[in-house]
C-alpha cells in the first residue's frame, strides 16, 4: 500500500567514484554561480538530489517501491516486504556513490510519502471519474480523460484516482507487468500523497521515519479518510453557505449578463446540487435574492432537467462499491 516515498539526511558523503551530475548556473556577466544541481537518476526510476538546507547539505532520494522491488507499481507491495525494501534502497544510494549507513535507512525520515490501493471495478473507469470529479478536496479537481486521471490538491496533500492500466500501456512498465493492449482496463488506482515533512509527521500521528510509515493499518485508515473527505452523494449533504453563494452570485451579476453560467462554471452543476442536497426549494430562494420570478423558474427548470438525466442512484452504488472494496 505504500508507492512513491522520498527520504533525506544530511548524514551522508559521496564516493570519489560516482554517477552524480553537476549542473551550474552562472551569470555571464559576472562570472559568478547562481545556482548549482546536484543528482542522479538510476535506472530504477530512483531519484537523488543534494539541496542546500541551511548551512549544511541535504541528500533526498525518491522512488517508487513497487518498481524498486517489483519492476511496476501495478504490483502491490506486502507487509513482509520491508526488509527488501530497505536492501533494494541501500543497493541504490550505493549505485549512485552516496555513502550512508545501510543499517540507518530505516530511521531516515520522510519528505514525501504516497499510499496507494489499486481497486478493481465492474464499470468503466471513465463511469467513476465522471462521479469522482465533482468531489472535493479542499480545491477543485484537475481532471484529464485523455490519461482517465482526476487530480484533487489541498496545499502539500494530494488524492487522486486514475485508470492504473491504462497508465502501465503507456508506460515502460508494461512487460514487467504483464500487460498487453488487449488487457482489460478495470484497476481504479486510488492515491493518497504527502509531500512535505511536516505534513506527515502532523497528518500521522508524529510519525515520521521509513519504518514509522511502512505501516498498512495506517496506509488503510488514511485512504478511507481521504475517500470519506471527498463530498460523495451517499446521502450526505454539503455544508452550505448560503451567504457566500449569494454574495458571489449578485457580484457576478453586476459584471455579466451570463452571471448563472459563470457561477455553475466555478463549481459544476453536480457539484452546486449536492451542496443544496437537490434541494430546489433552497436553490429558489437563492435565486430569487438575485433575479427576477421568470428567470428564476427558467433556471429551475434546467436543473430539473439535470437532474432527470443523471443516474444519482447508481451513482451512489459506483462511490458504494469503491469504498467496500478499499476498506476490505
Amino acid at each position: 500500500m505504500l508507492d512513491t516515498v522520498r527520504l533525506f539526511t544530511k548524514d551522508f558523503d559521496i564516493a570519489k567514484a560516482n554517477s552524480f551530475v553537476r549542473m551550474e548556473q552562472t551569470d555571464f556577466s559576472s562570472g559568478e554561480m547562481l545556482s548549482e544541481k546536484v543528482f542522479c537518476n538510476l535506472p530504477s526510476g530512483g531519484r537523488l538530489n543534494i539541496k542546500p538546507q541551511g548551512m549544511e547539505k541535504c541528500l533526498f532520494y525518491e522512488v517508487s517501491l513497487p518498481k524498486l522491488i517489483y519492476g511496476t507499481s501495478l504490483k502491490e507491495l506486502r507487509e513482509s516486504d520491508f526488509e527488501r525494501c530497505l536492501s533494494a534502497v541501500a543497493g541504490e544510494f550505493q549505485a549512485a556513490g552516496a555513502v550512508i549507513d545501510s543499517g540507518a535507512i530505516e530511521n531516515l525520515p520522510l519528505s514525501r510519502l504516497d499510499y496507494s490501493r489499486n481497486i478493481q471495478v465492474h464499470h468503466a473507469i471513465v463511469d467513476y471519474l465522471a462521479l469522482l470529479r465533482n468531489c472535493s478536496f479542499g480545491k477543485r479537481a484537475r481532471t484529464s480523460w485523455k490519461t482517465e486521471t482526476v487530480l484533487w490538491m489541498n496545499g502539500s496533500q494530494e488524492f487522486t484516482a486514475y485508470n492504473k492500466i491504462l497508465e502501465v500501456k503507456n508506460s515502460k512498465q508494461a512487460a514487467a507487468a504483464g500487460i498487453t493492449v488487449d488487457t482489460p482496463e478495470n484497476v481504479l488506482r486510488l492515491e493518497s500523497r504527502l509531500k512535505a515533512a511536516a505534513v506527515i509527521k502532523r497528518t500521522l500521528q508524529q510519525k515520521r521515519t521509513f519504518a514509522e510509515c511502512y505501516d498498512f493499518r495506517l496506509a488503510k485508515e488514511k485512504l478511507l479518510s481521504d475517500f470519506d473527505t471527498l463530498v460523495l452523494n451517499i446521502g450526505e449533504q454539503l455544508q452550505i453557505d448560503f451567504n457566500d453563494d449569494l454574495e458571489r452570485l449578485q457580484a457576478l451579476r453586476e459584471k455579466s449578463r451570463y452571471s448563472w453560467s459563470l457561477f455553475l462554471a466555478e463549481q459544476g452543476t453536480e457539484l452546486f446540487l449536492l451542496k443544496y442536497g437537490y434541494d430546489l426549494e433552497l436553490v429558489k430562494k437563492l435565486l430569487l435574492e438575485t433575479y427576477q420570478r421568470r428567470q428564476t423558474y427558467n433556471i429551475l427548470k434546467s436543473l430539473k432537467l439535470f437532474i432527470t438525466e443523471h443516474r444519482t442512484k447508481e451513482q451512489r452504488n459506483l462511490l458504494s462499491e469503491v469504498r467496500s472494496k478499499l476498506a476490505a
